[in-house]
C-alpha cells in the first residue's frame, strides 16, 4: 500500500511539472520603457505582475517614445507628446496616449546649516538659468528671512537629456513667466541658453545623486528618487500664495482639476491657482497601440489595466506619486480598451 502511494504521489508532481512548464515557456515578454520620472512605480508595476514577463527601462521620455515609434517598445513611458521635434513618429492614428500616474517634481537641495527652503517660480527660474548665481542672493533671502543663507555659489543640476521631466519644469517656469523659460523637454532650448549653467544628467536618478554628493546645489526630480536618497525639498509658492511641498496629496490636490481631452491628453494650467495644490506637477502617460493589430497587443492590454485598476491605486501614495482619479481615471480606462 505504502508503495503504491508513493508511485502515484510521484506521478502526481510528474504530471504538475508537465503543466507548469508550457505555461513558463508560453509567457509573453513586454518590453518597455522612457520616463525616468515614473520609472519608480512602474518598475514596481512590472515587478509584481505575473501574467507576463515585464521590462521597464527608465531612461528618458524622448527615448521611450522613439523606441515606440521604432518598434522596440511594446509600449512607451512618457510625460509629454510627440512633437514636431520627435523623429520617427508612429503613423497618424495608430497610437494612443493613456494617462497612468501623476506627481510632483521636487526641487532639491544640499545646502549646509539650511534645513528648510522657500522658494517661488521667479527665483526657481532665475536660479536653473543662471541669473541668481549665490545662496545668500537677496531674492532667497526675501522669501527665506530667518534662514542662514551662505555666500557660496549653486550649483545647478538638470536633465541633459531629451526629458518629460525638463518639459513639464520648463512648462511650469513658463507659464508662470518666469524670464527667459520656453516650455520645451530639451534643456537648451528650454532655457534658451545655448551653454546651460550647471551639471548635466541622464536621467532622474542620477541628478538625486549629483546632488545628494554635492554640497551648494539644487535640482529637480521625482518625489520617489528624493526621499530614497533623504534629499531635502524647497516649499513652492502656489498660485494660490501658499508654500508647499513636494506631496503625493498636494500633487493630487492640483492635477485633479486638469481636465482630460478625448485622446487622453490631460491639459495641465501650471498657473493656476489651486488652494492646496502643488503646481510643479505632471502626468506621464503609456503610449500604446491601437492600430493594426499587434502579437502582444492583448498581452499590453492587460498589463496597462491592472497597472490602472491595481498597481497604482495600491503603490502610488506611498512611492510619491498621483493615483489619477475622476474623469481622468475614467478615460485612461476606456482608452486601455482600444490596445491593440
Amino acid at each position: 500500500m505504502r508503495k503504491t502511494a508513493g508511485i502515484l504521489a510521484a506521478v502526481a508532481i510528474a504530471a504538475s511539472a508537465l503543466i507548469a512548464a508550457p505555461a513558463n515557456a508560453d509567457t509573453v515578454t513586454i518590453t518597455s520603457g522612457g520616463s525616468s520620472f515614473s520609472a519608480g512605480i512602474m518598475s514596481t508595476c512590472a515587478a509584481n505582475y505575473s501574467d507576463a514577463k515585464v521590462t521597464y527601462t527608465g531612461s528618458s521620455s524622448g527615448t521611450g517614445r522613439t523606441n515606440f515609434a521604432n518598434g522596440t517598445f511594446d509600449f512607451a513611458g512618457s510625460d509629454g507628446t510627440y512633437g514636431a521635434a520627435d523623429n520617427p513618429q508612429p503613423a497618424a492614428g495608430s497610437y494612443k496616449y493613456i494617462p497612468v500616474v501623476g506627481g510632483p517634481i521636487a526641487i532639491v537641495f544640499n545646502v549646509a546649516g539650511v534645513p528648510a527652503l522657500r522658494l517661488d517660480s521667479t527665483t526657481i527660474g532665475a536660479i536653473f538659468r543662471g541669473t541668481i548665481t549665490t545662496w545668500n542672493d537677496k531674492a532667497i533671502a526675501a522669501l527665506n528671512p530667518t534662514a542662514k543663507l551662505p555666500a557660496t555659489t549653486i550649483a545647478v543640476q538638470y536633465r541633459g537629456s531629451k526629458s518629460g521631466t525638463n518639459g513639464n519644469f520648463a512648462g511650469y517656469l513658463a507659464a508662470n513667466k518666469a524670464a527667459g523659460w520656453k516650455n520645451d523637454q530639451t534643456w537648451a532650448i528650454a532655457t534658451g541658453l545655448t551653454n546651460p549653467v550647471g551639471t548635466s544628467a541622464p536621467d532622474n536618478a542620477t541628478v538625486a545623486v549629483n546632488v545628494s554628493k554635492t554640497a551648494n546645489s539644487i535640482g529637480y526630480v521625482d518625489l520617489k528618487d528624493a526621499v530614497a536618497l533623504g534629499l531635502k525639498a524647497a516649499a513652492v509658492k502656489n498660485n494660490a500664495g501658499q508654500f508647499l511641498l513636494p506631496t503625493s496629496a498636494t500633487a493630487a490636490k492640483f492635477l485633479s482639476n486638469m481636465p482630460v481631452a478625448d485622446n487622453g491628453v490631460v491639459s495641465i494650467d501650471w498657473s493656476k491657482a489651486v488652494p492646496g495644490g502643488y503646481n510643479p506637477s505632471l502626468i506621464t502617460y503609456a503610449i500604446v497601440n491601437t492600430g493594426a493589430a499587434s502579437t502582444k497587443g492583448a498581452a499590453v492590454k492587460t498589463f496597462i489595466q491592472y497597472v490602472l485598476n491595481t498597481c497604482v491605486p495600491a503603490n502610488a501614495a506611498k512611492l510619491g506619486y498621483v493615483a489619477l482619479a475622476g474623469s481622468q481615471a475614467l478615460k485612461a480606462k476606456a482608452l486601455a480598451l482600444l490596445i491593440k
